[in-house]
């Protein structure tokens, strides 16, 4: 049962980004803070109740503040449903192998759904952050809204806080810890004093815990176990997934993931063709992860085919793999059978794939 992200493994943009830089001035900065602070507090405090991806939450008082509208939201996902390159003929192949697939993204649903559609993924086949964003907008106060349109100046001027998958509290200089501090007092002490208090009762980004969750869920209505879930995903709002699939002895793939995704990951994908996806996939389904890690363990053209021969992976898949690749080694996409001993090379050579592939601005981000 292939159960997987959106953002990032399938197409390019983040959306959240891209509406908040088009409908906030300097709201590239804003997200990106926001964001960092979102890492902070999913995985270094580990806040409770608090998952990662819940930056879509912390934003939403901003996007509402600037009186953008659902239809601003669905423009975007319409100038940004840009998928990587591949990733449409892998889907389309997945579905005639008669693999199910099912679309958890912590992504707003006006994204998902657009962009799912184009690729023939029935709705209900996806799972996303409901967000009604101009049902929020009607019942907040304008005193409230000038409020917080005037602490974005504030928060894109803070130090960064230099957060990654490896950093501490006890890392943090103090810069930092004064940053956290006033993003504290602002989201936790003076928002839930506003009318934008039930914002953050209400949003639940699908992120974290909260996607694995969704996960199961799906799971239980197909009929199938964790170990029998191949996992795609690319961020830290799918760590806690994709490292209880690894744990339950399921196909866990990050896919040009960063730190939080290959840390929690058995299998790397660092290439801009989804091509590969089915490939590993097929491997899974015939082999187990035994097979995936004998291929990935020495991943090459003569491995590839020597799986091909021996019936582990389709030789019809193959051949259409073969097709956007040419055998080229200069354009062949790597897969990686995560150890300790190549887990830092393995996530130092995603992050830099993704960058390339998404982008700096969205690749850097959490």
């Amino acid at each position: 049962m292939i159960c997987s992200d959106w953002e990032g493994p399938w197409v390019t943009a983040d959306h959240a980004y891209e509406v908040t830089k088009r409908g906030i001035p300097n709201g590239d900065r804003l997200f990106a803070g926001i964001s960092e602070y979102d890492d902070y507090l999913a995985y270094v405090r580990k806040k409770e109740g608090y998952e990662p991806g819940d930056t879509l939450a912390l934003t939403a008082p901003f996007l509402i503040a600037h009186n953008i509208d659902n239809k601003l939201l669905i423009d975007v996902a319409k100038d940004n449903a840009n998928f990587i390159k591949g990733s449409l003929e892998a889907i389309k192949i997945l579905g005639q192998l008669g693999y199910a697939m099912r679309i958890i993204s912590t992504s707003y649903c006006q994204y998902v759904h657009y962009t799912t559609d184009l690729a023939g993924i029935p709705v209900r086949n996806t799972k996303c952050t409901y967000f009604p964003i101009n049902k929020y907008s009607k019942v907040i106060k304008d005193k409230d809204k000038k409020f917080v349109k005037e602490k974005v100046k504030d928060i894109i001027n803070l130090p960064r806080l230099g957060i990654s998958a490896s950093t501490t509290v006890e890392d943090l200089p103090s810069e930092a810890l004064e940053s956290i501090k006033k993003l504290d007092n602002f989201f936790w002490k003076e928002l839930p004093e506003t009318s934008y208090r039930h914002i953050f009762e209400e949003v639940k980004p699908i992120g974290g815990h909260r996607k694995f969750k969704a996960l199961l869920e799906v799971l239980k209505e197909e009929g199938k176990e964790l170990c029998e879930s191949e996992t795609i995903g690319d961020s830290i709002t799918d760590w806690v997934m994709l490292k209880e699939t690894k744990d339950a002895g399921g196909l866990s793939v990050s896919f040009n993931g960063n730190d939080y995704a290959v840390k929690n990951a058995n299998t790397a994908v660092i290439s801009d063709n989804c091509m590969v996806t089915p490939i590993v996939i097929d491997l899974f389904r015939k082999s187990g992860t035994e097979g995936v890690e004998k291929v990935a363990s020495s991943w090459n053209y003569k491995t590839l085919k020597e799986a091909v021969q021996s019936g582990r992976i389709s030789s019809s898949l193959f051949e259409r793999f073969l097709e956007f690749t040419g055998g080229n080694a200069d354009n062949f996409p790597e897969v990686v059978w995560i150890t300790k001993d190549n887990l830092e090379a393995t996530i130092k050579k995603s992050k830099e794939v993704r960058k390339r592939v998404r982008g700096v601005a969205i690749g850097s981000l959490g």
